[in-house]
Parts: C-alpha cells; sequence; structure tokens
C-alpha cells in the first residue's frame, strides 16, 4: 500500500516539473476531449433531427376511384402484413379534401375549387414504416400484390413528389453523419495518443539519470514505470476535468440559441439527463489515452 500511495505521489509530483511540458500535453488532451464531445453531440443532434423527419415521412398509395370497399380492405390487410410496415391508415376522397383545406390558406382555396369540380382528389393508403431505408423495396413489394390492381400511383414512383428525394437525402445524411462522426473522433484520437507518447518519452529523457539511479538500488520495474503512468493517467484525469470546466457554462450559454434556433432542445435535454454517463465518458478517453499512450512509450524507450 506504502508502495502504491510512493508511486501516485511520484506520479503528481513529476507532471510539476516540466510545468510547460504537463501544460501542452493537458491542453491537447483538453482539446481532443472537446472535440470528440462536440462530435459525440452533432451526431445525436442529427440522428434526432433525421429521427423527426423519418418519422414525417411515409409512402402514399393512391387508389382508383373504382375501387370498391371489399377491394381496399383487402389490399390493406395484405400491405398490414408486410415486413417493416408499422401502420397503415386509410384516408378517403372527403379525407383527402380536409387535409388539403387545412394545410395552409393557399390549400384552402385548392380545396374550394376541387369541391367545386366534383373532387378529383383520390383516396388513399399512407403507409408508416418501420425503417424508411427499404422504402423502395416496400413500394416494389405493395405494386407486386394481386391486390394492387385499383392502385393508380404512389408517392414513390411519382417523380414530381418531392419526397421520394427527401428520402433519399434524408438516408445519404444519416449515412454520411455517421461515418465522418467515426473518421474524425478515430482521427483526434491518435493524434492524442501519438501527442502524449511523445510527451512521455520526453519524460523518460529528462529522468534518464533518475531512472538508472532508481534501478541501480534495486527499484522494481513496477516502482520504475508506476509514476509515468500515473502521469498519463492524471494528464486525462485534467483533461477531462478542465473539459467539463468549459462545457458546462458554455452549454449554458448557448442553449437558448441552440434550442430556439436549430431546434437542439431534445439533444440538449438527453445531455442533460445523462449528465454523469457523458462525464464518465469524458475521464474514460482522457485516462484511456493517457495510460495507453504511457504504456506504449514505455515500452519503446524504458528497458527496465
Amino acid at each position: 500500500m506504502t508502495t502504491f500511495l510512493r508511486i501516485w505521489r511520484t506520479g503528481f509530483k513529476n507532471i510539476f516539473r516540466n510545468a510547460w511540458l504537463s501544460t501542452a500535453a493537458t491542453a491537447i488532451m483538453v482539446i481532443t476531449i472537446l472535440i470528440m464531445t462536440f462530435f459525440a453531440f452533432s451526431t445525436i443532434f442529427v440522428r434526432t433531427q433525421l429521427a423527426q423527419v423519418r418519422g414525417k415521412i411515409d409512402l402514399s398509395i393512391f387508389l382508383s376511384d373504382d375501387a370498391t370497399q371489399k377491394q381496399i380492405q383487402d389490399l390493406q390487410t395484405k400491405i398490414n402484413g408486410i415486413n417493416n410496415v408499422s401502420a397503415v391508415t386509410f384516408v378517403s376522397k372527403g379525407d383527402a379534401l380536409k387535409k388539403l383545406e387545412n394545410s395552409s390558406a393557399e390549400g384552402k382555396k385548392l380545396a374550394k375549387s376541387a369541391e367545386d369540380i366534383g373532387n378529383p382528389l383520390p383516396a388513399s393508403f399512407e403507409v408508416k414504416l418501420v425503417n424508411i431505408d427499404s422504402i423502395g423495396q416496400i413500394n416494389s413489394t405493395i405494386r407486386s400484390l394481386e391486390e394492387a390492381k385499383i392502385i393508380t400511383d404512389t408517392s414513390f414512383d411519382n417523380r414530381d413528389d418531392n419526397r421520394r428525394g427527401v428520402v433519399e437525402n434524408v438516408i445519404s445524411i444519416s449515412n454520411s453523419v455517421s461515418k465522418i462522426g467515426l473518421i474524425l473522433s478515430v482521427l483526434f484520437l491518435i493524434i492524442a495518443l501519438l501527442i502524449i507518447f511523445n510527451t512521455i518519452r520526453m519524460a523518460i529523457f529528462t529522468r534518464r539519470e533518475e531512472v538508472e539511479i532508481m534501478k541501480l538500488v534495486g527499484a522494481t520495474k513496477w516502482f520504475v514505470r508506476g509514476p509515468f503512468l500515473v502521469e498519463g493517467t492524471l494528464y486525462g484525469v485534467f483533461g477531462a476535468l478542465i473539459s467539463l470546466a468549459i462545457i458546462i457554462p458554455f452549454t449554458r450559454a448557448v442553449s437558448p440559441f441552440l434550442t430556439s434556433k436549430l431546434g437542439a432542445g431534445p439533444t440538449l435535454d438527453y445531455f442533460a439527463s445523462h449528465f454523469f454517463l457523458l462525464a464518465g465518458g469524458m475521464f474514460a478517453i482522457g485516462i484511456f489515452i493517457g495510460v495507453v499512450s504511457s504504456w506504449l512509450a514505455l515500452i519503446r524507450y524504458l528497458k527496465v
């Protein structure tokens, strides 16, 4: 126990022996943690926004005016049985007219004109999907049903309907955000590992005489290496503490803007309700970077 405490005490003192070196290492750690936290926030924010958009996108199946009630019910039953379909809602011609009327002032005028000529709007099914990525496949499956002969058109087939473009854009953005966030996080993780690695390497070099003396008097391998590992760990702990000290007031300052202008309220609420998980993740990242980079430097440059 005494040896363990001595190792920690020595590692703590070593940080202050090279103030400029330690300051630079801690600053890099802070920057890395802040960047990774920023990309975590950005990823969750974009995913939240995309989830809201995805929830509003459905597949509209337009029906012939000659379709009987039985044909409509049979088709609805078949569509409900397709995998990845969460709900199928029938929209009658009258319901379609009311939706148009309530959509906007212009929609109200159009609805009045449509009503005057006998309501040409078709009845339809609004199909909600579990995952919109497979909307094209679902559209093809519905089109291939025997009961699909009463279908005149779908929102996916109609290239004039901008929802098809929205679906493709949502899928593209979602995939791009995931890839970019992962690539950048890994990139900055590697940069931090290399910088802390070089910091510990320099620390080993500046204290080489002290290490030689410890080896001559019979110090154990872990007694020699321990302070360097502690030093790397403390870089991570201090980096996480400073990052939290920056993030908390900054988030409070910009949260009104993010909520009102960008609609980031749900994302901010998520981080607030999972604050200790976020803080724990920041400490885990910092300690991981510090310990791994220190260990690699010790293996490479400190022969005990």
